[in-house]
């Protein structure tokens, strides 16, 4: 083994370079070299310097690990240890700043269709702070309202400077640290500008500008004829060319389900297919071998620039790059050390990369493949071949085709299956996703998806030559190869087991309950309460937080099963996702009020529609006194009993007849008020009903800004947790609930302050934390 080992690291020694680079990136990032910069650098060139002298190769490994150990320190030094991120984490809201720095295009808008830019700023100046920083910092800068692009130059910026907000529901997406990863520090949000002086980085701009011309070119010609079909349109272009925001949320969620997302966005795989359909016409057209390399490369390269020069892209064009630059410089090319190779200059360019789950799964996927394929494809090798007694030269066309054909999908087989072993930890690590089905659906799309780009490539052809007729064929043959990609990936999703979601570490929490409050915004709101092995939904917010936030949290807890969902009313910030609840998670039994759907509520509502849909059948209406029992565990009894709105509550506005449902969770008592106000806390608090609880959970009414004394009195709560979002006064904290838990010195948790929070219930112990506290509140059960 050991010599086998030995063997391998003479063989492929960039490769070894590249996990000693590793090794010394995780070690500066972990904090465990507790040396300076200076420090480290002046081992690494001592320990280089013998290697070199002393003809001590092994030398190199831990030079190697200590050079990349300080690049990895210095860029830190430029992004999360940055002067301006240490003064916006001191701010509570966004602070008004006048930067200087030249301006660089990004294709991108907002919501409100504003657009966006990359500021190289050298100089920010917050008056606020009293700070003035000269370290060069980028900055994702949203321009003025009516503001396109002004172009090259350097510029004076006037507007407000902020963090984006770091995401603290579990399994979300944290834009915070996407940034700082990817190089930029803060966002700005533009009021004016004006230009100092012209230059800056004008070359470049100039550069990314033609790049974005190709791509809106590109994407005109290839839906030429395509016009009626613009679902399927915006899956080419999503397939050529990354414009993925495009295409329907359900086609992009039936090729993640079915493994196949990277078939569907523009990556690696992409430009490798490129790089091969390129390098075979340049053969067809009798090209010398250097010539046919060299523009294979330059087409990789353009093509990787014209999608937005993606981080899947450019890794991908680097590795083709490399892999042909062995046979230029008349050297046997080796896969290892061309993937080596490849990630030594990405990671002296960018040690941030190392952490992208793109980077780890493109050379591991890769790598693993090359390595697992072989004795796969070995394995089934006598599957492939022709009849043993029949002489080769006996055998007919028929014969001679079915073992080519074996032997294609034998080698596809084995490399895909391959890729799902090399890929399956990091996917568990990241997405806690497990798609078994994916060693066949590649097996399908990746074919479909080389012919594809092959009719894009002959389309662009076309059109490059002006044949609109034959654009138009080779456009309607995309078009057919689009329709049988999507039409796959579904089928491929929908087959039972095709994918499910667990988390590796996942043991059963020593609490027998546990509540989740999300953090989402504008009022939105989503709760999750698992106990024992079931889990319910208490509102599951819109389609947008649904995707960006719920669904993710979920899936990495481990979460394929949904028991039941309460939705309080007929709010599409609260319920607005259900139907997409009901799709994804196995159908969970539906609860809503009496007074749910509202007389006046439209048709295009959502609890409207579900209502209209079986006749009501999906809902299950809960009277006012009705109980639930959520668990059949007897040691941990869990049970739902509704407590407002009777069927005398006639309220046009949903929030008037939001559902207040008092849980006893084994000693517990929660008390869920979702968006109810004052009308709901009247009745409450004037009534016969027993509401007092452990718990209060609430969101905001949408005109209610106080909040009834009589009622929380009668609660008497020992801690309140409420949704907030201090961007939009409509949900701020109230006041009055605020002064309130001052004077009766009850803990208050807003998920704006404190993130989204957690309740954990024993029959000894509750505890709440939210995710940016620092101690949680312990409660024991009343006496």
């Amino acid at each position: 083994m050991l010599a086998k080992l030995q063997c391998w690291t003479r063989a492929n020694p960039l490769m070894v370079l590249a996990l000693a680079a590793t090794a010394g990136i995780l070690a500066a990032e972990s904090g465990w070299l507790k040396f300076g910069e200076d420090t480290l650098m002046s081992c690494a060139a001592l320990l280089l310097a013998a290697a070199f002298f002393w003809r001590r190769a092994w030398l190199l490994l831990p030079g190697c690990a200590l050079v990349f150990a300080f690049i990895h320190e210095a860029r830190t030094d430029e992004t999360f240890r940055h002067p301006l991120r240490t003064v916006l984490l001191g701010a509570d809201k966004p602070l008004q700043a006048t930067i200087q720095g030249s301006l660089l295009p990004d294709f991108d808008t907002t919501a409100d269709g504003r657009a966006h830019a990359l500021c190289k700023a050298r100089r920010i100046e917050i008056s606020a702070a009293g700070a003035v920083i000269e370290q060069e910092a980028t900055l994702l800068v949203r321009l003025p309202k009516g503001v396109r692009f002004p172009g090259a130059g350097v510029f004076e910026l006037r507007g407000d400077v902020y963090l984006p907000r770091a995401s603290s529901n579990p399994g979300a997406f944290d834009a915070q640290e996407y940034a700082l990863r990817n190089g930029r520090v803060a966002r700005f949000d533009a009021e004016g500008l004006h230009r100092i002086h012209g230059g800056g980085e004008a070359l470049w701009c100039a550069f990314l500008e033609a790049a974005e011309r190709c791509r809106r070119w590109i994407s005109t010609q290839l839906t030429k004829d395509l016009e009626d079909d613009p679902e399927t349109a915006a899956v080419i272009r999503a397939m050529a060319l990354g414009v993925s925001a495009e295409a329907d949320d359900e086609i992009e969620d039936a090729f993640r389900n079915s493994g196949t997302l990277h078939v569907f966005a523009v990556s690696g795989l992409h430009v490798g297919l490129l790089g091969l359909i390129a390098l075979a016409l340049m053969r067809q057209l009798g090209l010398r071998r250097g010539i046919s390399l060299w523009m294979t490369v330059a087409v990789v390269f353009a093509y990787a620039f014209i999608t937005g020069w993606r981080p899947s892209s450019a890794r991908a064009a680097l590795m083709v790059a490399v892999f042909m630059g062995a046979p230029l410089a008349d050297r046997e090319s080796s896969l290892q050390n061309s993937l080596g190779m490849a990630a030594l200059l990405l990671l002296g360019a960018d040690t941030h990369q190392l952490f992208m789950p793109g980077f780890q799964l493109s050379f591991v996927v890769l790598w693993l493949s090359v390595i697992g394929s072989v004795p796969l494809v070995q394995r089934l090798l006598p599957l492939t071949q022709l009849d043993p007694f029949l002489p080769p030269q006996l055998a007919n066309w028929r014969q001679r085709a079915s073992s080519h054909s074996r032997r294609w999908f034998v080698a596809t087989l084995s490399v895909s299956t391959a890729a799902w072993i090399g890929s399956l930890p990091f996917i568990l690590g990241h997405f806690q996703s497990v798609t078994p089905v994916a060693v066949i659906a590649n097996c399908v799309l990746v074919p479909l998806s080389f012919l594809c780009l092959g009719a894009t490539c002959l389309s662009l052809c076309a059109a490059a030559l002006h044949l609109s007729g034959v654009q138009i064929i080779f456009n309607n043959v995309n078009w057919a190869m689009a329709k049988a990609m999507v039409a796959s990936a579904a089928w491929f999703a929908g087959l039972p087991g095709a994918s499910f979601h667990f988390k590796p570490n996942e043991v059963l929490a020593n609490a027998p309950a546990t509540w989740r409050v999300m953090e989402l915004p504008h009022g939105a709101a989503a709760n999750h309460l698992r106990i024992g092995k079931e889990h319910w939904l208490f509102d599951v917010g819109d389609e947008t937080n649904f995707r960006r936030v719920l669904r993710p949290y979920l899936h990495s807890s481990g979460i394929n099963v949904v028991t039941g969902v309460f939705l309080s009313h007929n709010d599409a910030d609260h319920v607005g996702a259900v139907e997409k609840v009901i799709a994804e998670f196995d159908q969970p039994r539906l609860f809503c009020s009496t007074q749910e759907p509202g007389a006046l509520d439209s048709s295009l509502s959502t609890l409207r529609r579900l209502a209209d849909a079986t006749n009501g059948g999906i809902l299950r209406r809960l009277r006012v006194d009705e109980r639930l029992a959520l668990s059949g565990d007897s040691h941990f009894t869990a049970e739902a009993r509704v407590l407002y709105p009777s069927q005398q509550v006639q309220n046009a506005r949903g929030d008037d007849r939001a559902m207040v449902v008092m849980l006893h969770l084994g000693p517990w008592r929660v008390l869920w008020v979702s968006d109810a106000g004052w009308n709901a806390e009247k009745t409450l608090g004037s009534g016969s009903d027993d509401v007092r609880c452990d718990v209060l959970i609430r969101s905001q009414h949408e005109l209610d800004r106080e909040m009834s004394a009589e009622f929380l009195l009668k609660a008497a709560p020992r801690v309140i947790v409420c949704g907030s979002d201090a961007r939009q006064a409509e949900v701020l904290l109230p006041d009055s609930l605020v002064q309130f838990t001052r004077q009766q010195n009850i803990p208050l948790l807003d998920t704006w302050s404190d993130g989204s929070i957690e309740l954990r219930m024993t029959t000894d112990e509750l505890q709440a934390l939210g995710a940016r506290s620092e101690k949680p509140v312990i409660l024991k059960p009343r006496g």
